[in-house]
């Protein structure tokens, strides 16, 4: 349970938080307010986009450290070198190694694309989506913990190559990776297979399965485990509203662990004030009993304009048996160009 002296510690972390953010959050939207043209592009021989963004994070917690940190800086570099080949540079300056994003995509139809490098592993929903694009602040624990690449620590990327595409209501994945993780030499001979697909038969709606087989290795030489991954997602996304849902199931050696997520989200100003509500939960070990944390989660976002916006979420998690393990109340403030 969380006892007095708890609350009246994240109470005053909060205040604290409240009040350090909205100093910047004014003095950032009076810059916003003063310059809503398009963003310039980075011109060469060829035509560039450089884009970016920056996260600010801070939070209070009745069992932890509270803090303030910036959490991310990221730069994205693109453009097409050739016809129908292009590419993108994806770096953030607080990572180490620093490199996120490499790849060179080859479009040899819409139902065709061929990529390379080092990306985002086709897998789950939320995984997939950007981090300046999330409706929460944070993913949900199922993501976090067992979806591909960030399973690793990889920020849910590593090399391989892709074949995607579109085709009338259906989008597919398909490629094969390292299984080793971001900037890293394979540590085995096995490839890992990596594959989604969506159905979206109504504007708005889609639904999705993905699938994930790999062989882990820590190092080269050590031995390797079963990684064995699959997931299922729907999301019905709307102007004025969204519904999400994903779950996932994991094998690691002889451990099966499983989670999953429900959300839910209005604007009551449209584009500029929205509500979420979202459930998820997560079991590390599926034949272990009293191991799941199920998580709540009251988020507002405040748009400003485009990727520029104000977020507030209130989590609280709670043990399997129903006890309160902790509660935090996050605020971040994301500057975008």
């Amino acid at each position: 349970m969380i006892h007095q002296k708890e609350k009246s510690h994240i109470g005053r972390g909060a205040a604290q938080a409240v009040i350090g953010w909205a100093m910047a959050f004014l003095f950032v939207f009076s810059a916003i307010a003063q310059d809503k043209g398009a963003s310039p592009a980075v011109s060469s021989s060829r035509t560039l986009k450089l884009t970016g963004y920056t996260q600010a994070l801070s939070t209070a917690q009745s069992a932890g450290t509270d803090g303030r940190v910036i959490r991310r800086e990221r730069f994205s570099l693109a453009g097409e070198i050739l016809k129908n080949v292009k590419f993108k540079v994806h770096i953030d300056l607080l990572k180490n190694p620093v490199l996120l994003d490499a790849q060179i995509d080859w479009t040899l139809a819409k139902a065709a694309v061929v990529r390379f490098g080092q990306f985002k592993i086709p897998f789950s929903l939320e995984s997939t989506a950007s981090d300046a694009d999330l409706d929460m602040i944070d993913r949900s624990q199922v993501v976090n913990k067992i979806a591909p690449g960030w399973d690793i620590g990889a920020n849910g990327r590593d090399m391989g190559v892709v074949l995607a595409g579109q085709y009338s209501i259906f989008e597919y994945a398909l490629g094969t990776f390292n299984g080793a993780g971001i900037n890293k030499a394979d540590t085995n001979d096995h490839k890992d297979l990596s594959a989604r697909l969506v159905v979206r038969p109504l504007g708005g709606f889609s639904i999705g399965a993905s699938y994930y087989d790999g062989l882990y290795s820590t190092a080269a030489g050590a031995p390797r485990t079963v990684r064995e991954r699959i997931g299922g997602e729907a999301s019905w996304v709307t102007d004025s509203y969204s519904v999400k849902a994903e779950y996932i199931r994991g094998k690691d050696a002889a451990v099966s662990r499983d989670g999953g997520y429900v959300q839910a989200g209005v604007f009551v100003l449209p584009k500029k004030l929205q509500v979420l509500l979202r459930y998820d939960a997560y079991d590390k070990d599926r034949s272990g009993p009293g191991d799941r944390i199920d998580a709540y989660t009251a988020g507002v976002n405040w748009h400003l304009a485009e990727r520029n916006k104000l977020q507030v979420d209130y989590l609280v998690f709670r043990g399997e048996s129903g006890s309160t393990l902790n509660r935090v109340l996050e605020i971040q403030f994301q500057l975008s160009f």
